[in-house]
């Protein structure tokens, strides 16, 4: 019996929250995000809201300063371009890459940037 009251104690404390000093959450400040797109597709984002405008508004309606900057690149050879002069904190693709199948560029950018979160959207959906 004292075997699963340890286990019960042990399981409880991996749930347990902990504060997490605001230092250390702003390490995690995502600073230059990299957009991977044709000029149609970001063309479109923009006229369906202006996204760098909506996230400056959403960190004004948290009291955080300094949103992201947004780099726009149209081209696999422009984004690792890009990547290798910038400091990139995230880079969101979209399907619409001209010169290189999407997930073969999303592959190889995360072989040479393990450490940049990436994202790529598509418009599939889960039924």
């Amino acid at each position: 019996m004292e075997n699963l009251v340890q286990i019960d104690t042990i399981s409880a404390r991996r749930f347990q929250f902990t504060e997490t000093s605001f230092n250390i959450l702003m390490r995690k400040r995502i600073h230059k995000v990299l957009l991977i797109c044709s000029n149609y597709d970001f063309f479109m984002i923009e006229e369906d809201g202006r996204i760098d405008e909506q996230i400056f508004n959403e960190y004004v309606s948290l009291n955080l300063r300094y949103p992201p900057q947004f780099i726009h690149v149209s081209s696999a050879s422009a984004a690792f371009k890009e990547l290798e002069n910038n400091d990139v904190d995230l880079v969101i693709e979209m399907l619409s890459v001209g010169d290189m199948e999407p997930f073969t560029l999303a592959r190889n950018i995360k072989k040479q940037y393990k450490k940049v979160p990436l994202v790529v959207l598509t418009p599939f959906q889960e039924r």
